[in-house]
């Protein structure tokens, strides 16, 4: 793995995301460029637009004062994400990365983490973003429409992050779950690690094949083959071997299916306070 693209924010998951930068470059060798994006905002709609209901020189006074206040912001906004990038390549320095760039914009974050992301190799993003305490329970806004448009893999960081020992990972023998297995057999980031490798229902011919596959890349890895819902299969095996690390396969169905039936992906995010490293 060569590059790692971390982006941060003012959230409370910014510390988590950095330290899993940090655990994954010094596991890999790679270098990690950090990412803070300053939101497009409109000021007026923001604070609600009543110049109608003024004079005209009110009017123009009203809005002399807006575009102040929103330069004013502005300029807060850029000091306030040059600090944040700041110390986060001393935390990175202070784990041992030394291959850090950042990078400062201004714009829409999908938009940006997608452009960026063609030059690194992993995503890392938090689970929630700035508004985290006011959505307990809720993964992210962004976080689904970030897995679903992006071409690398993307790990869903928890609020604390804790070293992993011991990873779990979701196995139903489709694409998105065997380049999960082949890009963890060809990287250093699960070694020496318990990995236990879940399947849930009925085994086929054809998955019992793809199985023996990923045992065969994986010799070390335990089988879990379990019936039942999978996301509750997934997430028992998750709380009871302790994993700290979910590795699945993300969003194998269309939008549309998944806004009628639900999502196990986003099933397991919510429910399983662990990060989560997501492939499609």
């Amino acid at each position: 793995m060569q590059r790692i693209l971390a982006a941060i924010d003012t959230s409370l998951y910014a510390d988590s995301v950095v330290d899993h930068a940090a655990w994954v470059a010094g596991r890999t060798g790679g270098g990690v460029e950090l990412l803070h994006v300053i939101q497009r905002t409109d000021a007026v709609p923001g604070r609600g637009d009543m110049s109608g209901a003024l004079g005209l020189g009110a009017k123009s006074g009203l809005m002399e004062e807006l575009v102040a206040l929103a330069e004013a912001q502005g300029r807060l906004a850029r000091e306030q994400g040059k600090a944040l990038l700041a110390a986060a390549v001393a935390r990175l320095a202070a784990a041992g990365v030394r291959d850090v760039a950042s990078v400062h914009r201004h714009g829409g974050v999908i938009e940006t983490l997608i452009e960026r992301e063609a030059e690194n190799d992993l995503v890392i993003i938090g689970k929630r973003g700035e508004q985290a305490d006011f959505a307990r329970g809720h993964i992210g806004s962004f976080v689904e429409r970030m897995v679903r448009e992006s071409i690398r893999p993307v790990l869903v960081a928890a609020r604390r992050f804790v070293v992993p020992a011991t990873v779990v990972i979701a196995f139903d023998g489709g694409p998105s779950a065997r380049k999960a297995v082949s890009f963890l057999a060809g990287s250093q980031l699960i070694d020496g690690l318990a990995v236990h490798l879940v399947t849930v229902g009925k085994v086929s011919a054809s998955l019992r094949g793809e199985i023996e596959w990923a045992q065969g890349l994986l010799p070390a890895a335990q089988l879990h083959a379990l019936s039942g819902a999978p996301d509750e299969a997934i997430e028992n095996v998750v709380k009871s071997t302790g994993a700290e690390l979910l590795v699945m396969g993300a969003y194998g169905h269309s939008p549309l299916r998944t806004f009628i039936v639900g999502s196990t992906t986003t099933a397991l995010m919510r429910a399983c306070p662990v990060s989560v490293l997501l492939f499609r």
